[in-house]
């Protein structure tokens, strides 16, 4: 067969992506942020345009979907949800022509998962976002597969995007967003593409802010510091008394109770952060005086003159005492004077 005889391939058009153009992404409400679920609750509002979108379906018939806004519509939902309370929702939704294209507007509530750093805990910054994303692979338009619709996120050059505070609410008694100017946080958004891993590629649309954490915790930190200073208290008891030895070991017991209610307030991660270095640290401390009693009452058993020594224990474990709280205020200091 002669090379004239074959026919010419001819190329493969380009299949076309919908642009889902944002205009507006608010955050209406924010409930209380969960520390410990790791999550927060939220409700808020899009707004998209989609320039070029057919509004009414064709003739059926063909297993293509037809590019209606409400199918691209149906297509969008956040990704990062925390999988506790009630299942997200659409509460509200509506779309209308929009010149040459058609708008869709969205009101979505949901409890989403929040990607804690506790490292500086009770002083930590942590960033709020929230994932959207096309439920259509990037791979269906890279293989050119036309019974999917492709799509894919973009910022419009007039987009806002923000959070009001009066609809910050439950949240302001423990945090503080940054950045805010006359009650208004802007949020950035950003458009790319989400990896769920095998190879799979999502059209992705992410808004974050960060918030503040108030409070230092001081219902926490400051018995830790007080049971700690208390125990100085013991040196200056008789070295034979049994009263100094029972008095270390009672205020052992109250830490090691009260160790049990702070666990249950703070979050659950598998490392320590500067509350839980706080709090060992006067616990260590706590552990040696209660050592050095014990050393000394079987050193007065003994007749061994312990009165010189004690005094300077007591000056050592006071200076450490001292250095664990200025640690403290230096880190809550900081804390208050970043962003």
């Amino acid at each position: 067969m002669s090379d004239s005889s074959l026919t010419p391939l001819l190329p493969v058009p380009q299949m076309e992506v919908q642009k889902i153009m944002l205009m507006r992404f608010d955050i209406l409400k924010l409930y209380p942020i969960d520390i410990l679920k790791h999550n927060f609750k939220c409700q808020f509002f899009l707004k998209f345009r989609l320039p070029g979108c057919a509004h009414l379906p064709r003739e059926s018939g063909t297993d293509i979907p037809e590019p209606t806004a409400e199918w691209f519509m149906s297509k969008i939902e956040p990704q990062n949800l925390s999988g506790e309370g009630e299942p997200w929702k659409r509460v509200d939704k509506s779309v209308w022509r929009d010149g040459t294209g058609w708008s869709i507007n969205m009101r979505v509530e949901g409890t989403f998962f929040l990607d804690l750093k506790l490292q500086d805990f009770p002083f930590d910054t942590q960033e709020i976002m929230i994932r959207m994303i096309y439920l259509n692979k990037n791979e269906n338009r890279e293989n050119n597969d036309r019974r999917h619709l492709c799509a894919e996120f973009e910022l419009d050059t007039n987009y806002h995007s923000k959070l009001n505070m009066a609809g910050f609410m439950n949240p302001k008694q423990s945090w503080e967003p940054l950045g805010a100017d006359d009650g208004i946080v802007k949020l950035d958004c950003q458009v790319g593409y989400y990896d769920a891993g095998e190879g799979r590629h999502f059209p992705e649309l992410t808004a974050t802010f960060e918030v503040k954490r108030r409070q230092g915790h001081v219902d926490v930190v400051a018995p830790a510091g007080m049971i700690a200073g208390l125990s100085l208290m013991t040196f200056f008891f008789l070295h034979d008394d049994t009263v100094r030895l029972a008095t270390s070991l009672s205020l052992m017991i109250a830490a090691a109770a009260y160790l049990q209610v702070v666990s249950a307030k703070v979050p659950h991660i598998n490392y320590m952060t500067k509350l839980d270095q706080y709090v060992f640290s006067n616990f260590a401390m706590l552990s040696v005086v209660t050592l050095v009693n014990g050393v000394m009452y079987i050193c007065v058993d003994k007749g061994i003159n312990v009165n010189i020594v004690n005094w300077v224990l007591l000056g050592v474990l006071a200076f450490g005492w001292v250095c664990i709280q200025l640690w403290w205020i230096v880190s809550l200091i900081v804390a208050k004077t970043t962003h």
